[in-house]
């Protein structure tokens, strides 16, 4: 008769968990080019202005000693919110490109401006600068 109790009780301490879920795309990024101003009144809000990249951006003559910005916009069409980071970019020689945006998040359907600022440091060398990649993620 002991055994018998014990095993009920054994039993009774089992939890079954049933799980739902659906799979989503997660942050899907497009951008567009915008140039030196911010855009205004604000970034496109449909998602036929906006391509998967790469974009090219060419930021003409920057004096040594300054910091050059330029604008790009980015939706997000995926089901999940971003967090905008930003990687890469000139070597440490001629200075570094960062953005005020960098760790705002970008909910899914919106969109951001993004300012890109290149402080270009006065012992940069005088020349064209070897091309480079920045990513937006």
């Amino acid at each position: 008769m002991v055994g018998g109790v014990a095993f009920v009780l054994a039993a009774s301490n089992i939890i079954t968990l049933n799980h739902t879920a659906t799979i989503g795309a997660g942050a899907v990024l497009g951008v567009t080019d915008i140039g030196a101003n911010p855009p205004a009144p604000g970034c496109p809000t449909a998602s036929t202005n906006y391509g998967p990249g790469p974009a090219s951006i060419a930021w003409n003559t920057i004096p040594a000693g300054s910091t050059a910005r330029h604008y790009v916009c980015v939706i997000n069409t995926g089901t999940a919110p971003d967090t905008i980071t930003l990687s890469g970019g000139p070597s440490i020689v001629y200075g570094a490109v960062t953005s005020p945006q960098a760790g705002s998040t970008l909910i899914s359907g919106g969109t951001l401006a993004i300012e890109l600022d290149w402080a270009v440091p006065t012992t940069a060398p005088v020349g064209p600068v070897p091309s480079f990649q920045t990513t937006i993620t």
